[in-house]
């Protein structure tokens, strides 16, 4: 298997294991589930600012929109679509919490689901892309296998569990990265 289509799939690393997992059939369910956690992550951190996450936490935790007030959440949702500039998973997470203000829920438990949703959407199109790739690269029998095991795994998430796994996840790099910024002993507070 090392030497499969998964090799030469234009997607990220996360996203080639994950095709290689799911298209050997030796690998459990939950073991496609992982990589697909794995691959979401990865695109989430890389391509989802702090600015936008903290920004849609704050419109459904109602900091600046003391009446809780749908009208003001997605005026305020609308301003944060430039935060999320060129990313398309981004832009889903925006759109996706749209949805959600649309529908009344603003609360921290919908801020969950509109990240998850906007991943699950992510990994959905991503299954599309590896399919497409295998189908090139392979046999229409292989293609369907592994974008069906993909899939699987993406539509069995739980929208909030998923969106927390995200958030935790960037939170723990954020926290790594400020940990390793400051660790000599003349890292400190500096004396003016």
């Amino acid at each position: 298997m090392s030497d499969g289509p998964h090799r030469s799939l234009d997607l990220r690393k996360q996203w080639k294991k994950l095709a290689e997992v799911g298209d050997n059939q030796a690998y459990a369910n939950v073991e496609v589930a992982q990589a697909a956690a794995t691959a979401l992550a990865s695109d989430f951190i890389n391509e989802v600012s702090w600015k936008l996450i903290n920004m849609l936490k704050s419109i459904f935790s109602c900091s600046d929109n003391s009446l809780g007030s749908p009208e003001i959440a997605l005026q305020q949702l609308n301003d944060a679509r430039a935060l999320a500039g060129g990313s398309v998973f981004g832009q889903n997470a925006v759109s996706c919490s749209e949805v959600l203000v649309a529908e009344g829920r603003l609360e921290l438990q919908a801020f969950y689901d509109a990240i998850g949703l906007a991943a699950k959407m992510r990994g959905l199109a991503n299954a599309k892309a590896v399919e497409e790739h295998y189908l090139r690269q392979s046999t229409v029998r292989r293609a369907n296998n592994v974008a069906g095991r993909i899939k699987s795994a993406v539509v069995g998430f739980s929208e909030s569990k998923l969106g927390s796994l995200l958030i935790d996840a960037r939170s723990a790099i954020t926290r790594s990265h400020k940990r390793k910024s400051k660790s000599g002993l003349d890292d400190g507070v500096a004396f003016s």
